[in-house]
């Protein structure tokens, strides 16, 4: 794959520069890039490359829904406003990841048609592949931004010149677009032949078309996730055509884009350790439940009880000696007015260096295989097996007919996310990776409160697809502002309540928004598409990041 993908970034550099600097659809509407003579499908790298970028991962993961979401709780970066919506460049590097990811993916088939139209049939997949891949950003990005850019969107791109001003269409519009386009895409990848080959390109599947068909149905079934509130009826529609057709049975079929280490080589991938440390509400479940995701997710820490007695016996005050009962397994408060009295905070060594805090650190090499000298790979997860499982599991709860029960996905949900991230960890070469055998994933499935009980079944499903979706924490977030857990009354996963001078915080469920300045390009469209936002009741003040978009309704 290296040699394929090095061929595409030598030889395509104008368009590479050109789709990168684009910062608004207005000026990618409007600018045409040279291109050289390329094959066709080496576009396809630099529209999965767009999948997630370390703008958002820094901004959006790091700094906002790791600890929105109380996976981890900040040691460095916004102080007191380390919980609310610290910056107003919160969401913009994703948004910037859409319209480059978009740049690529409707350019293929313009640029095909423009070289010669009578190739088109036999790149039928890969243009199917690259709008799939669009798609899931959409979703993504309007869960943020609401209203999108879609199917006017990179005007000259398509070969639509016309196409100067684009307009915003509503999540309403949008879902019903991206389901449709999803199904099309299934019926096409079903019945084309003689296509060129994805192998070598394909960072998810490597060509392997059957698989794509199950991750465009998985999307379906994602989509059908947001509506369930708006639209039920609709939504149970599509997870009943769902299921009833091609599903995902296995971790494989798992929509996982997996990285050469040049991915992660430049920008700070490394610094969710810089700025996050293990929370106590997410260390409490993995404790409590002895889940075997911990190792996966954290590095243990260096309090052995003989180092804990050597430290101690290097302080002269006894304020600074760290408790006795600490374990190897630790996390901080997630409530900023209690941090001056947890002493997992504490940042201190032994004399020989050794790092004493309590808080475990995350596995930084499920950012950055390169890291501390790292061998493994870099991935990122954009739908996996047991995400699917959870959600089948939630719709055959709500009537949806399925061969299988509401019981036996979330198990095999359960199961399926423990082995993939076992094999993540060692793909990754995580530090001190121990794979998780079935005799552990035996155990913990069998645990009052992870064995299936009807009475909690749908805490049940949600608080395992968090725990799932550590890493693709957007949709971790999405989950909560769909179902309300995870929460502070939660018996599986109980949230901190997060106070900041003695204030209770909220988290964000959209981006700030701003009217655009009169004058600037495309200005009607994009003050309109916030008026329409605005219609919804529940969208709340323009710049108040506590509204609603469409589909989290109350």
């Amino acid at each position: 794959m290296m040699k394929n993908i090095k061929s595409f970034l030598v030889g395509f550099p104008i368009l590479l520069t050109t789709l990168a600097s684009c910062e608004s659809f207005t000026e990618i509407n409007n600018s045409v890039a040279t291109v050289y003579d390329i094959e066709p499908v080496t576009m396809l790298y630099q529209v999965q490359n767009n999948a997630q970028g370390v703008g958002s991962t820094w901004t959006d993961s790091y700094a906002c829904k790791l600890r929105w979401m109380q996976y981890c709780s900040n040691i460095w970066g916004y102080s007191q406003t380390n919980f609310t919506y610290f910056s107003g460049s919160i969401g913009s590097d994703l948004y910037k990841e859409y319209i480059n990811m978009g740049g690529y993916a409707r350019h293929i088939e313009y640029y095909i048609t423009s070289k010669n139209e009578a190739d088109l049939p036999q790149y039928s997949n890969l243009i199917e592949v690259a709008r799939i891949m669009l798609i899931y950003k959409g979703i993504v990005t309007s869960d943020m931004h609401g209203s999108l850019v879609y199917t006017d969107g990179w005007g000259l791109r398509s070969g639509k010149p016309e196409l100067d001003k684009p307009k915003y269409e509503s999540q309403e519009v949008l879902f019903d677009i991206w389901d449709k386009e999803l199904k099309e895409a299934i019926n096409k990848m079903k019945t084309a032949s003689n296509q060129k080959s994805l192998v070598g390109y394909d960072l998810a599947y490597n060509g392997e078309i059957t698989r794509w068909i199950k991750a465009a149905n998985g999307l379906r079934l994602r989509i059908a996730t947001r509506l369930l509130k708006r639209n039920p009826e609709k939504a149970k529609a599509i997870a009943t055509e769902v299921l009833a057709s091609d599903i995902m049975s296995e971790n494989k079929d798992g929509l996982i884009l997996k990285f050469d280490k040049l991915y992660t080589e430049k920008g700070d991938w490394h610094s969710v350790i810089d700025m996050d440390r293990a929370s106590a509400p997410f260390m409490e479940y993995l404790t409590k439940y002895e889940d075997p995701r911990k190792r996966i997710y954290f590095q243990i820490n260096n309090l052995t009880p003989e180092n804990i007695a050597t430290f101690n016996s290097q302080q002269t005050d006894p304020k600074k000696m760290i408790p006795t009962d600490f374990t190897r397994w630790e996390g901080g408060t997630v409530s900023f007015d209690e941090r001056a009295s947890d002493k997992r905070y504490t940042s201190q060594s032994l004399k020989d260096g050794t790092d004493m805090r309590a808080m475990n650190k995350p596995q930084t090499r499920l950012w950055k295989g390169m890291q501390d000298k790292g061998s493994g790979g870099s991935w990122f997860p954009l739908l996996t097996y047991a995400d699917f499982c959870f959600m089948a599991s939630e719709f055959v709860l709500e009537n949806v007919p399925s061969s299988q029960s509401a019981q036996a996905w979330y198990e095999a949900g359960v199961k399926s996310s423990l082995s993939q991230w076992s094999e993540i960890g060692d793909y990754c070469k995580i530090n001190e990776y121990e794979a998780i055998t079935n005799d552990e994933i035996s155990r913990f499935i069998a645990q009052e409160g992870i064995a299936w009980n009807p009475s909690i079944a749908k805490e049940q499903i949600y608080c395992q697809a968090y725990v799932e979706h550590f890493k693709n924490n957007n949709e971790a977030w999405t989950l909560w502002r769909r179902t309300g857990y995870p929460n502070q009354q939660s018996q599986i996963v109980t949230f901190d309540k997060v106070m900041i001078n003695n204030s209770e915080q909220q988290v964000p469920r959209r981006v700030r928004f701003s009217y655009p300045v009169e004058g600037v390009p495309n200005y009607e469209n994009k003050y309109n598409s916030i008026e329409e936002m605005t219609k919804n009741p529940e969208f709340g003040q323009v710049v108040d990041e506590f509204g609603r978009h469409w589909w989290d309704k109350k």
